[in-house]
């Protein structure tokens, strides 16, 4: 899978885990779109395409209605962005991340791991 990481998501450490389990991944800086609005990244990613765009912004889901784009998203509901904290989190969404989005479009993910859909396909 193609995976865009967001701007709050920018530590290489991250993208390891993905890369690992046979995934292509890109963060926002990699292409040129730091500081972009939530909404432009979106339709960019949607666009490029990317299959999967992780992001710890807690209020995108409030802010955009992310149904409307095609690419699957992943929210880290998480009590910090330190890459220490999210490692596992990575680790574990990139084992699962086909098999999560072939029912959902729109994942949450919190701080023990556990994962729940937002909006199905």
């Amino acid at each position: 899978m193609l995976i865009l990481l967001d701007e709050n998501l920018l530590s290489k450490k991250l993208k390891q885990p993905f890369l690992e389990a046979g995934h292509t991944v890109s963060n926002v800086d990699d292409m040129g779109w730091r500081g972009f609005k939530d909404r432009q990244i979106l339709e960019l990613a949607s666009t490029y395409p990317f299959d999967v765009f992780i992001t710890a912004d807690k209020n995108l889901a409030f802010q955009q209605n992310l149904t409307r784009y095609p690419v699957c998203i992943a929210l880290l509901n998480t009590s910090t962005t330190r890459p220490s904290h999210l490692l596992p989190l990575m680790v574990q969404l990139s084992v699962r991340l086909t098999s999560v989005f072939e029912e959902s479009k729109i994942i949450r993910i919190d701080d023990a791991g556990t994962i729940a859909a937002i909006a199905f396909c």
